[in-house]
């Protein structure tokens, strides 16, 4: 339905003290035109609070225009929760004095909670370093149930809305296909995720497949290698063993800027393809590496080439194969395109 009708069908509980919590520029939402949709629904204390998990702050001119006042969230001042599954909660101090704290977010495909959106706007936009690092473990991200568009099942899952409900989110906003959902967070993640149509099927294997990745998801490769581990470690990828994955992306920043993105180029800077020791040794530290971990996990089965890269050394130096040639020129004629990985998956779908 439309953002007005949304809203009018479920409107945000009302409060002295609202805080809403909304994505960084890495997510592909309007979030200016959904503060400005709240606005009428939301009186006393309201503020925004741009979510960034560990990734870098937004620079002035990147930040959304809002109608009331918008902080950056820091992971490193945060309030405790309460300990979910062993993992220490903790959100934003911005956000700790609501009496109502809302979450805005785009419900798209994730590696790990199944789908983005709901809890996962608290829970980890706003969450603590220790949060985090304790949520992203390898053990976590790897466990049995932990699957790219499952909800029902899996821990990574449980565990944030665990925590985002324990650090009092009871409403979200959430953008799925061009549609809008409001209400509870689990009942609005489930009804969002239901309404797309994530899986393409596909008859046949390919020895390699293009992704091309949106630009939002593009600015550096820690975001956009997820499309490339989304397809590779889906359940049945359409692709023979050691097929090569073409990811278009130009990675303007590079492996990335924030903590978390630091944190993942400075593992796998240390090995060498396919990192087997991120799997079978010890567990990397923080949150970041888990992204390392999917990498090699990719790396045991398929080939990887970053194509299209501004700056292919900066990738290069991590022991990612980057090129700055368009994946046209470097595919085969006959390969599988993805043209858009975070939306749509292909599946293998024959005898």
């Amino acid at each position: 339905m439309s953002l007005a009708d949304a809203l009018a069908a479920s409107p945000p509980p009302a409060g002295a003290r609202v805080r809403i919590a909304v994505p960084d520029g890495t997510r592909p939402l309007d979030v200016g035109m959904a503060l400005t949709a709240l606005r009428p629904w939301l009186s006393g204390d309201v503020r925004a609070i741009v979510g960034l998990g560990l990734h870098r702050r937004m620079r002035p001119d990147e930040l959304p225009t809002s109608p009331f006042p918008l902080v950056q969230h820091d992971p490193d001042d945060t309030v405790p929760t309460a300990i979910v599954d062993g993992i220490p909660g903790g959100i934003a101090r911005a956000a700790a004095d609501a009496d109502v704290l809302l979450g805005v977010g785009i419900v798209e495909l994730h590696q790990y909670a199944g789908f983005s959106g709901g809890h996962k706007a608290v829970a980890v936009g706003l969450g603590a370093r220790a949060t985090l690092d304790a949520l992203h473990h390898r053990d976590r991200v790897t466990a049995p149930g932990v699957r790219l568009g499952k909800l029902e099942g899996n821990p990574f899952r449980a565990a944030v809305d665990g925590l985002g409900e324990a650090a009092g989110c009871h409403w979200t906003l959430l953008l799925a296909g061009g549609r809008w959902f409001a209400g509870e967070p689990r009942a609005t993640l489930a009804a969002a995720a239901a309404s797309l149509a994530c899986w393409e099927d596909v008859p046949r294997r390919y020895s390699a497949a293009i992704l091309r990745v949106p630009p939002k998801k593009a600015v550096n490769f820690y975001q956009a290698s997820r499309a490339a581990t989304y397809l590779g470690l889906s359940d049945d990828p359409p692709l023979v063993e050691g097929a090569t994955l073409y990811l278009e992306a130009s990675c303007p920043e590079g492996m990335g800027e924030g903590d978390g993105e630091r944190a993942f180029a400075a593992v796998l800077a240390t090995g060498k393809a396919p990192w087997a020791a991120l799997l079978d040794g010890p567990a990397p530290v923080g949150a970041g590496t888990q992204r390392a971990v999917m990498i090699a996990a990719l790396a045991r089965r398929y080939p990887l080439v970053v194509t299209g890269v501004r700056n292919p050394a900066s990738l290069r130096a991590c022991g990612i194969d980057a090129v700055s040639a368009p994946a046209i020129a470097l595919a085969p004629p006959d390969a599988l395109l993805v043209a858009d990985p975070f939306a749509r998956i292909p599946r293998y779908a024959g005898p």
